[in-house]
């Protein structure tokens, strides 16, 4: 049985192609080695719908001993394409053997009439002969070709949709090369005077954040006469110089701060301080001596700026 089976319209086909097999395997009286005998294929239905199954029965009455190939489901069944293959048993009388096979087709094909013929192989030992049925015809429903032909009615659609922006590569790399040029441009013709004044920048800023920590500490030194006070703006005063020379500021003794910052005022102040702490004894001169220390840090800074502006020195600051 066909695997389609199972509705009514399906019993009818297949009784229909049963009947077809039985009268076409019965109805010969000649034996076959007398008869110039043709494969018989035809369509199981009169008409057909598009996009639906229906069937096609090929069989063939030849000598028993004639070995014979029908075509399978890759073979080309134009215009329609095959969905399935049944094949029946061979009956062998004394007129012959019959070989049958049902195939199931379908078609997307809107013209009124489609016709097929089939060809059957018989291998002769060496190669195979084809015998091709004579072609048979059938035809679409007339109501489901005029639906398909009948497209005066038919209306376009007009609705735009929107397309997705894809990403442009070339013009991506044009800019990048662009900007790559003009900033290498940029730097070639100002290069040096913007790294300059991006020094100058950094100093200046670094130089207004001491000038703020140590001017609180000199005011509080003033104002109480705490020694703490005075101890804290010279750790500050030797870390900026620290970072303005790059030299160990923070750790150089008073020998070593004037062998570095030869000044006999320089000097004279740091021993006041050095007393001052190291001797916890307050002195009416340590305010002055502050001045003294934030005026050579001063010094230090306007020759540094001096020098990135002369390009005689351009430090990593």
């Amino acid at each position: 049985m066909l695997s389609t089976a199972g509705s009514s319209a399906d019993l009818k086909k297949i009784v229909h192609l049963l009947c077809f097999f039985l009268t076409g395997f019965f109805l010969p009286t000649e034996p076959v080695a007398a008869q110039k005998n043709l494969p018989e294929g035809r369509f199981l239905s009169d008409s057909i719908e598009i996009g639906k199954p229906f069937f096609y029965a090929l069989s063939y009455l030849h000598a028993p001993k004639t070995e014979v190939f029908f075509p399978d489901t890759t073979f080309s069944f134009l215009p329609f394409e095959v969905i399935s293959k049944k094949n029946f048993t061979t009956r062998t009388d004394k007129r012959g053997s019959l070989d049958s096979t049902v195939y199931q087709l379908v078609s997307f094909n809107v013209s009124l009439g489609q016709s097929l013929k089939v060809p059957v192989f018989i291998f002769n030992g060496k190669d195979c002969t084809a015998i091709h049925t004579i072609s048979d015809t059938i035809f679409l429903r007339k109501d489901n070709f005029q639906g398909i032909a009948d497209t005066t009615s038919l209306k376009p659609e007009v609705g735009l949709l929107p397309l997705s922006h894809e990403f442009n590569f070339s013009i991506f790399l044009g800019v990048l090369a662009l900007t790559i040029g003009a900033a290498g441009s940029i730097y070639w013709l100002f290069g040096s005077d913007i790294y300059k004044q991006w020094q100058l920048i950094k100093l200046q800023r670094r130089h207004l954040e001491y000038n703020r920590s140590f001017n609180r500490l000199l005011r509080n030194a003033k104002e109480r006469e705490d020694i703490k006070d005075a101890e804290k703006a010279i750790i500050v005063w030797k870390n900026y110089l620290e970072r303005l020379e790059k030299k160990p500021f923070a750790t150089y003794t008073t020998r070593e701060i004037m062998d570095n910052m030869p000044d006999d005022g320089l000097a004279t102040a740091l021993k006041n301080m050095d007393g001052i702490i190291y001797g916890q004894v307050k002195s009416k001169d340590m305010d002055k001596s502050l001045e003294v220390l934030k005026a050579g840090a001063l010094r230090l800074y306007r020759n540094k700026r001096r020098q990135i502006l002369e390009g005689d020195l351009a430090p990593e600051i």
